[in-house]
Parts: structure tokens; sequence; C-alpha cells
């Protein structure tokens, strides 16, 4: 690794990890090599290695499993991963994904704001549902710029099961990485109520994200609204 004075070595060999990765060298669920052996790679300490690692888990590219070792988070479906456990304690039920469609809207002056775009900007608006044992359980809606992610294909997407993150790397090369998810109660919309079968203003749990790329650039927001009166969402943990 060349090394760069005016950069803090571990932010250079977060660099480099996050290179590899792109590049294909660790894939998804696989281990990276141990610390001390990155460290004899890229000619820094094993500190210097376990500081940008612990940089990489805490930002979701990376994962540790104890006493296993770091992996390659993969590209992985938020909601669908998830389970949602009834209040009474049954074992929790991983949902189906419907896909309800993909069109192009414009952005409004929020949404460009949200995603660094000028206001009016085309994005593609991606829908679906949320289903256990048939039943709508939640309804996700998820934004990205036309212009980064031109001819998205339905079809595609539905082949993916909707899982947004995988197509954008296999077929755009753009890798995303989930920021912070946020967790709010909000009262159901006509929109939302009419999609979930719920009456307006019934209260529901909505998630907030927002997607990056590996530099920082905000590549896809996603809002989720979920019911939640018979069954609670719980986020998918790693082993």
């Amino acid at each position: 690794m060349k090394k760069l004075a005016a950069q803090p070595l571990y932010k250079q060999v977060i660099r480099e990890v996050m290179s590899a990765v792109e590049a294909g060298e660790w894939h998804d669920e696989e281990s990276l090599p141990s610390e001390i052996e990155l460290g004899i790679r890229f000619g820094v300490s094993q500190g210097t290695v376990r500081k940008a690692l612990d940089s990489l888990v805490n930002e979701g590219i990376l994962y540790r499993r104890q006493g296993v070792g770091t992996f390659v988070a993969g590209m992985n479906d938020f909601l669908a991963r998830g389970h949602f456990q009834s209040l009474t304690g049954v074992d929790g039920l991983v949902p189906r994904i419907e896909l309800l469609g993909c069109v192009r809207i414009h952005a409004g002056e929020q949404l460009a704001d949200i995603l660094g775009l000028r206001r009016g900007a085309t994005l593609w608006q991606v829908r679906r549902l949320l289903r256990i044992a048939g039943n709508v359980v939640g309804l996700e809606e998820m934004l990205l710029p036309e212009a980064g992610f031109p001819n998205l294909d339905i079809r595609r997407i539905r082949e993916l099961k909707g899982n947004l993150r995988e197509l954008c790397w296999r077929d755009f090369g753009v890798r995303l990485r989930d920021g912070e998810v946020r967790y709010r109660a909000v009262a159901a919309s006509q929109s939302e109520a009419r999609l979930l079968l719920v009456d307006v203003n019934e209260p529901l749990l909505q998630l907030v994200r927002l997607a990056r790329d590996f530099e920082g650039k905000p590549q896809v927001w996603s809002v989720a609204w979920l019911k939640t009166d018979t069954m609670a969402f719980e986020p998918a943990q790693y082993a």
C-alpha cells in the first residue's frame, strides 16, 4: 500500500479494503484474512488494521462472528431478511415480497435535497408489499435517481425479489451500504391505508433508510410502513 502522509493510516487501510471488496477479491459472506495478515499486506500494525475494520463493521460493510473472523456483509434485503414476531411469542416469520410496480416520478424539494439532486430530477419509484401467510403486513417505497440507474427493468427487479441493493451492484456496479434505520410511529395516510388495508390514521411503524455508495454518495431512499398491531418487526442479526 502506498502511504499518504496527509491521511491517517487506518483510513488508507479502509480505502484498500473497500477497493478489494468492490473488485470482488473477497465475496459476500466470505471471511477476510486475519488482522495480522492484512497488516503485513498493507505494511501497517495490527492495531491500525483493527481500527479500520471496526469502522467498516460500524458502517455495515463488514461484520464479525465471535471467535471466527471478519466477513464481508452480503447484499442483504433489510426487510425481507427481517422477522415478524407474534406478540404471543410464536417463532418469527419471514415475509413474502410482492412487487407492486416501478414508475418514474419527479423529485420534490425534500427528496432532491436528500439524494443530492436538482429539484424535478427524474426518480424511479419502486413499491412492494410484505405479506405473512397471505396477509399484508408492510409497504415499502424505494426511490433512486434515473440518471444513475437508466433503463431499470421491472422484470429484473421481480427476478431479484425487489432486492434493489443486489440489483444496483449486479447490473450497475454500484455497491450500497445502508445507513442508520430511523423508526417512528406515524398515522396511515389515505394511500398507505388503501394498500395496507387499514383505516386512515391507524398507527403504523415507519422505517426510513438512506443507502449510500462506498464513496458516500446518496443512492436509494427507502420508506417502509409496517402493521405492528399483532406482530412485532425484528431486524435480522448476523450470527
